[in-house]
């Protein structure tokens, strides 16, 4: 892991007019967390910064959206986590060269990973190029096919053996036991009986050894250091995995292309999440998995 901190300035005409804050930043082959400090940013009426990360293609900023920091005034304190999956394309994950937070007035701020000045103001916002997306979706969604036809075989067998390097979990505890704490705790059930079961990362341990793998899925673990929580549905027969999340066109392909094709969203009195657990201001819930238990 490369651990940096870096100043926030804001730009005006090309130039750095003035320090606002600093970044500090936790960069990892495949996810890297920024947490963003910043005072006296003045914004007026507009205290809403988009968020995006940029690399650079011959001298231009190119920016991807992240999302969105409402009610920022003066200071804004957020965290930013992003993994190659969220930069565009993946080849872009190792370009990424720093963070531009900018309001609807078009008012800058920026943090560069070499603390040089870039040409922010610039910034040019990534485009999808239709046709190879296409092609890298429906490659992604045939990978994916063949991993859970794999799965399914893999959960009829008979578990007997050690555990394999790849099926690793690092819990601390005995499988079955996550399943047991996950039944006491956080659980509840709905007037049509469906049950609820908040867990940690590590009650994957409980589900059947071949949907341990899940524990290290890209996409889970990005919303499980978001929303610190996940969550088990029980209807009958079958149980579903949980991912909480927010809901938007870019985040379903996201979703889907790691496993995770459905989106509910579950009512306040159906299951108690603390503050931190839960986002009240968009379009919350949970995408979702069938798994074997």
């Amino acid at each position: 892991m490369k651990r940096f901190i870096r100043y926030l300035y804001e730009y005006q005409n090309g130039q750095r007019i003035r320090n606002v804050g600093f970044v500090k930043v936790e960069q990892q082959d495949e996810n890297t967390v920024v947490h963003i400090h910043g005072k006296g940013l003045h914004l007026a009426e507009d205290k809403t910064l988009k968020v995006y990360i940029f690399y650079l293609k011959g001298g231009q900023c190119i920016g991807i959206w992240q999302g969105d920091i409402e009610h920022v005034n003066p200071a804004v304190n957020y965290r930013l986590f992003f993994t190659p999956e969220d930069t565009g394309r993946r080849e872009n994950y190792s370009r990424i060269e720093g963070v531009i937070l900018e309001n609807g007035s078009k008012r800058r701020f920026a943090a560069v990973w070499d603390d040089t000045p870039a040409a922010v103001e610039q910034m040019q916002p990534w485009k999808e190029d239709p046709e190879p997306d296409i092609l890298e979706m429906t490659q992604r969604k045939a990978e994916e096919e063949q991993i859970r036809t794999q799965e399914d075989e893999v959960c009829e067998e008979e578990m007997d053996g050690e555990m394999s390097e790849d099926d690793w979990i690092d819990t601390g505890e005995e499988e079955g036991k996550a399943e047991e704490r996950g039944s006491e705790e956080g659980s509840r059930s709905s007037s049509d009986g469906v049950r609820y079961i908040k867990i940690q990362r590590q009650d994957i341990a409980g589900l059947k050894r071949c949907e341990w793998r899940l524990a290290n899925n890209s996409f889970l673990l990005h919303g499980y250091y978001n929303y610190h929580h996940l969550l088990l549905i029980e209807e009958g027969e079958q149980c579903l995995l949980g991912v909480p999340g927010v809901y938007h066109a870019r985040e379903a392909q996201a979703a889907e292309a790691f496993g995770f094709p459905q989106f509910r969203r579950i009512a306040d009195d159906e299951i108690a999440l603390e503050a931190d657990e839960k986002n009240e201001e968009d379009d919350f819930g949970y995408w979702c998995r069938q798994v074997k238990r």
